[in-house]
């Protein structure tokens, strides 16, 4: 039995080594082709016989001198195979940056890729997770190797055995609590015992991942580095690249992709509402406010108006284009912030208009809307809102100079201008 890995011999290889057969193949293959590598070796700590694991290991990196880390993983919540999958990588990745290498190698091998296949099509994914694995994977400039990935499970069996390779066997694969199991034990032997079934595999995953790269390609160019897009143009594009997007902006958070979902996320953006807050994860939504479309993070802010100060002026001061001028006859003082309320009223020349209408018409995004600072006297008349809004209908006899500062440790004194209201400046 001839396996060959079709890599270069001149970088430092980072291999993860369970102790089952797959894996003991590979740094068999590893170290008769003198390949310079460091081994890792995970024990998750759910069997009392995997510290045999590690002694094998052990002894065969010690034998041929070779670098071996052992790892001891301790899970304690959320799904354990997501988390202890997330553990092992993180420790690889900090084991490539300690040797100056970017390469991590699995033993993945087609058995693995169609079970994986077959579970995506179970769970859901979109077309790229179809595709299951690669070869060769460039993520965050580290690449994730599988140099067995186009070897039969049967191959790596008879290559142990043949050149006498001592492996030990997981006990925990032969239950059926996961899904990969069932799969495994229940399907497998059936799809394999029809002809070319596991190179039918291979095809089918090389296919998918050459159209999925192709249609990211699109993606890509129309987002152009962004995390944000208008919706009538993203309306104009074919079903496939849309369905695309959403996908993955959805990668870039790490959430569940499905069909199902993204499908249902496309409905949601199509409703004739101007904004829309679609939940994509605990910590991430799509945002939707007329036509911007935007991936942003939840944050609690607790949004307090004490954080700011009116800064009142009679007259114009330094760095006067920071301040509006406001023209009145007469106002209720003293002045104060505070943010809108229901039933806020817009006083124009022409009449009154409500607040709520008047930022739906100024197409105010309904996530910055309570948190706009309104300006108002006590008689609750709105004088201004930055940037928004100036009340003209004040008469013209007196004139006031208004900005509002943040509290960033500055430096205020307050003086009395008349009987009737105050003012603070700096």
């Amino acid at each position: 039995m001839n396996l060959k890995l079709n890599l270069s011999k001149k970088p430092v290889y980072i291999l993860a080594i369970s102790g089952g057969v797959d894996s003991m193949v590979l740094l068999d293959l590893f170290i008769k082709n003198n390949f310079k590598i460091v081994v890792v070796h995970f024990n998750h700590q759910v069997r009392d016989e995997s510290i045999l694991d590690h002694e094998l290991i052990k002894d065969i990196t010690t034998l041929h001198d070779v670098c071996y880390h052992y790892i001891k993983l301790s899970i304690k919540s959320g799904n354990f195979q997501a988390e202890a999958r997330k553990e092992r990588y993180n420790n690889l990745i900090k084991l490539s940056r300690k040797y100056n290498t970017n390469n991590i190698v699995t033993a993945h091998h087609l058995d693995d890729l169609a079970e994986t296949i077959l579970i995506k099509l179970i769970r859901g994914s979109n077309l790229l997770g179809y595709s299951s694995m690669r070869e060769s994977t460039l993520i965050n400039d580290i690449n994730y190797l599988k140099p067995l990935l186009t070897y039969p499970k049967e191959s790596l069996i008879k290559y142990a055995n043949l050149n006498k390779i001592k492996y030990n066997l997981d006990e925990s694969n032969l239950e059926d609590s996961y899904l990969r199991n069932r799969i495994r034990h229940n399907v497998m032997p059936f799809i394999k015992n029809e002809r070319n079934s596991l190179d039918n595999f291979l095809s089918f995953s090389k296919q998918t991942y050459l159209a999925s790269k192709y249609i990211r390609t699109k993606t890509l160019s129309f987002l152009n580095k962004k995390d944000e897009f208008s919706f009538s143009s993203f309306n104009k594009l074919d079903l496939t690249i849309k369905m695309d997007i959403i996908a993955y902006l959805l990668e870039k958070i790490n959430s569940q992709r499905t069909y199902q979902k993204i499908e249902t996320i496309l409905k949601q953006l199509s409703s004739k509402k101007p904004n829309i807050n679609i939940t994509l994860s605990k910590d991430y939504k799509l945002v939707k406010s007329y036509d911007l479309i935007k991936l942003e993070p939840f944050i609690n802010i607790d949004f307090q108006v004490s954080n700011y100060n009116l800064v009142i002026s009679p007259k114009k001061i330094d760095k006067a284009d920071e301040f509006i001028m406001i023209c009145y006859n007469k106002l209720d003082f003293p002045l104060n912030i505070r943010t809108r309320k229901p039933g806020d009223k817009l006083q124009f020349n022409y009449g009154h208009k409500s607040l709520k209408k008047y930022l739906i018409e100024k197409k105010v995004p309904l996530n910055n809307r309570d948190q706009l600072l309104i300006v108002v006297d006590q008689s609750n008349t709105i004088i201004w809102i930055p940037n928004l809004y100036i009340n003209n209908t004040l008469g013209n006899k007196n004139k006031l100079y208004l900005t509002i500062k943040e509290k960033n440790n500055a430096q205020w004194y307050f003086r009395n201008i008349s009987n009737s209201w105050w003012s603070c400046f700096y």
